[in-house]
Formats: C-alpha cells, sequence, structure tokens
C-alpha cells in the first residue's frame, strides 16, 4: 500500500481508545454476543471531545466523494478500523462484507441503512429485507451473519457524514448485487480501495 498516502488527522488518543475496546472484546471471542457487547461500548467514542469530524479530514472541496481512511489493520490481529467520510446525499450499492462480522458508529450526520440477508431459497429474489435503520450520532449497527448485506446512504442533502467501521478482519474484496432482468440479484467482485492510512497500527 505504498501508494495510499499517510495523510489522516486523527487524534492518537481518540484511535487508541477505539483499539483498545476491540481488543478487550475480542478476547472473548468473536460471538454475535461479544460483537454486541463491543458495538454498545464503542458508542461512547462519538462523545469524546476528540472525536473527528466529517468536515475535519480534509479541505471542503475534498467531501466531493465517499472516501475510506484506514486506522488499523494489522495481519494476525483480529480486526481493521476505518472511517469512512460521506458527501452529502452519498448512497452506496447493495453490498456484503466477504464474510466477515462488522459495526458501524456514526460519530457525524445521520446514515439509512438498509439491511438484508442473502436467501437462497426457491422463488427468492436472492436477497430478504430485514429492517430499515436511521442511524445518528453515536448509533451504531453490528451484523455477525455472513449472509448479511446492506446498503448505506447520507440523509443530509447539504452536509457530509463520518462514520467508524470495525471489522472481523482486512475487508479487501466483497460482493455488490444488482438485479437481473429476472429480478433476481446477482453479485458483481469488488476490491476494495484506500484513501489513506493513518498510521496508528503501532499505537
Amino acid at each position: 500500500m505504498s501508494d495510499v498516502p499517510d495523510t489522516l488527522p486523527i487524534g492518537p488518543g481518540w484511535a487508541r481508545a477505539a483499539c483498545d475496546i476491540v481488543e478487550r472484546h475480542l478476547a472473548g471471542g468473536t460471538s454475535a454476543s461479544v460483537i454486541e457487547a463491543m458495538r454498545s461500548r464503542l458508542l461512547e467514542l462519538a462523545f469524546r471531545a476528540d472525536c473527528p469530524q466529517a468536515d475535519g479530514l480534509g479541505e471542503a472541496g475534498e467531501i466531493s466523494r465517499y472516501s475510506r481512511h484506514q486506522l488499523v489493520a494489522e495481519p494476525g490481529i483480529g480486526y481493521s478500523c476505518l472511517l469512512i467520510q460521506w458527501p452529502a446525499g452519498h448512497a452506496t450499492p447493495l453490498h456484503d462484507h466477504d464474510g466477515l462480522w462488522g459495526i458501524e458508529l456514526v460519530l457525524d450526520g445521520a446514515l439509512q441503512v438498509e439491511e438484508f440477508r442473502k436467501d437462497e431459497s426457491p422463488g427468492s429474489d436472492g436477497l430478504a429485507h430485514a429492517r430499515t435503520l436511521v442511524l445518528g450520532v453515536g448509533d451504531a449497527a453490528a451484523f455477525a451473519d455472513p449472509r448479511y448485506v446492506h446498503r448505506c446512504r447520507n440523509l443530509s442533502a447539504r452536509k457530509p457524514a463520518l462514520s467508524l467501521h470495525v471489522y472481523g478482519g482486512l475487508l479487501e474484496r466483497f460482493n455488490t448485487f444488482e438485479p437481473d432482468v429476472a429480478g433476481r440479484y446477482q453479485p458483481s467482485r469488488y476490491v476494495t480501495r484506500l484513501d489513506s492510512v493513518a498510521g496508528l497500527a503501532g499505537i
């Protein structure tokens, strides 16, 4: 990843606090209950005085596109953390997380999250809608089912949003889902891209 800039202005205290919460909980395994407990504990990060804000990660003109900023991801530690910056009104396609568990915490702004499960039963279109969430600052969604699929949207038409994402490994590839002519959702494989690396892996 030598071509990825190391320019993310995140305070090491906030980042270290996020890593400490994740690592303490992972010592207890990766069951759904552990992930839920981790999700609950991570909420406090959104209310720290040093919590990053959407407009603080670059010049205002740079928030015109969706961007992913890696905080920590090392082989063998069992998780990765990144910040995702959402321009006004931006929406992702339906996508999975390559079988990884995950947590997404809103730090600034508000996101709508539509959750689905992969469904291979006869007559299904391939996805079953589970629920729709609206997450504001300090709200977080968690998932542990490898069949989990979702799409997210910044609810503001004028302001950017920022979210913290914790995954049970390095999310390097994933599937997006679009309906074919028969209305059945078909996967397309994508490789992830990073916009910066915070250089906090050793904190």
